[in-house]
């Protein structure tokens, strides 16, 4: 069980293992498919990953930055996790075949990818931010 004041923290860690996990996800995934075609049958992840990334990384954002709002009060953390949250929606309308695009393979590619860096670069702003905030009260 997390203490109260370990929670944002946890939260953060996860939003930015996530995003870290999507990321690789997203390139290096297909990076070793290209390379090695013989082991794409056994490295293919399951259709409902991209899902499950977004049903994850949605509520670590929103309670990791609505902490560090709370303590830091920098609006730029949460602008950059609703836009990276947004591009990994994006990205899952592409893979899913929702939008009408002549690549959609490439564009969820490029969607979630920018999505996790703008998630990862919100969570390590946030958990500095909030360090700092704490280093200046003592």
């Amino acid at each position: 069980m997390c203490i109260p004041a370990a929670r944002p923290r946890f939260a953060d860690l996860l939003g930015i293992t996530l995003s870290l996990t999507c990321l690789v996800h997203c390139l290096a995934l297909p990076l070793l498919i290209l390379l090695a075609p013989a082991l794409g049958t056994w490295i293919a992840m399951p259709e409902w990953v991209h899902e499950a990334i977004l049903m994850l990384a949605l509520p670590a954002a929103t309670f990791a930055m609505k902490d560090g709002w709370r303590r830091h009060g920098r609006a730029l953390p949460a602008m950059l996790a609703a836009t990276g949250v947004g591009f990994l929606a994006a990205g899952l309308a592409a893979h899913e075949g929702w939008l009408a695009l002549p690549d959609p393979e490439s564009t969820d590619r490029l969607l979630t990818s920018l999505g996790a860096v703008a998630l990862v670069t919100a969570h390590l702003l946030n958990w500095r931010w909030r360090h700092d905030f704490r280093e200046h009260l003592r």
